[in-house]
């Protein structure tokens, strides 16, 4: 039985050696490739005479990621217009590869593909819109054909759309909820500001959800948030080196945002004396407090410079 069972495993391995074909050759150093480094850089400098020489006349391009069936190919002189009015209506554009990966070049033995040469670009896209100011800077995907003249024949980019879906938007004004000047949930913040104003600990936390998500400008970025028992250790900690004198409202607003999450955003003038050396101190905090369908605090963000308090 084990010569039997060795035998079928050298059979398969046969077999599957024998189901492969080789369609070409991979180069990772190609003057095809140089030809799409010079393309980019005709780009970036919007040099129309270059890109002319170095695009076919018969040159065409699709969206990999397009769904219109009946969209016609980007022709020559199109995408020439194309780089020139990206350079008139945008700001910083740049096209390279990313830093991270290298093009390559594929000569397939099909005889559908004889006489060219595929390379397969990852790149980084660009730019920030003149008008709008929105960054488009992400990777894209563009496969290349080069013809024997060594000019772009033929390209396919795949990329992410949502910068463009939202330049759509920023063409006109939108709506994105409410604004309110009075809410509940304002009113909970207000008894919370006047609870720490008071280091009222029984009456600070009140209407604070015990799973609350705590963050703001003193945590560094990419950090884990911190919990209910981090904030009002945080608040003790502070009461024990300063004396609040008051903390006055400057402003205080209840969004209901359609796209995102609900939330009260309070700006306060906030005077404390340093307990160390006595020292007055005069300085803003902003609070932004999310809301649960109970009215119960669920985020608390804070922002207030600590450099300013402590030194």
């Amino acid at each position: 039985m084990k010569i039997k069972l060795t035998i079928l495993a050298f059979l398969v391995t046969l077999i599957s050696v024998g189901q492969k074909k080789k369609n070409g050759n991979m180069y990772i150093d190609h003057p095809a490739i140089k030809v799409i480094e010079n393309l980019h850089e005709a780009m970036n400098s919007n040099d129309a005479d270059a890109l002319n020489n170095i695009l076919s006349d018969n040159f065409r391009g699709m969206w990999g990621d397009q769904f219109n069936k009946d969209l016609e190919p980007q022709t020559k002189a199109g995408l020439i217009q194309t780089v020139q009015s990206i350079h008139e209506n945008n700001r910083y554009f740049n096209v390279n590869k990313s830093a991270n990966s290298y093009p390559d070049a594929v000569e397939y033995k099909d005889e559908d593909f004889a006489g060219v040469t595929w390379v397969y670009s990852w790149e980084i896209w660009s730019m920030v819109g003149g008008t709008t100011g929105i960054d488009y800077t992400n990777p894209r995907h563009v496969q290349y054909v080069v013809n024997k003249d060594n000019q772009v024949a033929f390209a396919r980019v795949y990329r992410n759309q949502a910068p463009y879906t939202e330049t759509n938007k920023s063409q006109r004004m939108l709506e994105d909820g409410k604004i309110f000047s009075h809410h509940p949930n304002i009113n909970t913040v207000r008894k919370f500001a006047e609870a720490l104003e008071r280091n009222d600990k029984e009456n600070m936390m009140t209407d604070y959800h015990e799973n609350v998500v705590v963050n703001g400008l003193f945590n560094d970025w990419g950090n884990d948030p911190l919990n209910l028992e981090d904030l009002k250790n945080g608040f003790e900690s502070f009461h024990n080196n300063f004396e609040i004198k008051s903390m006055d409202n400057w402003n205080i607003k209840y969004y209901e945002v359609d796209s995102g999450m609900n939330f009260v955003q309070s700006w306060w003038r906030v005077d404390v004396k340093r307990k160390s050396d006595g020292k007055d101190i005069v300085f803003p905090v902003m609070f932004n407090h999310g809301f649960d369908s109970d009215g119960k605090i669920v985020r608390h963000f804070e922002a207030w410079n600590g450099q300013k308090v402590y030194e």
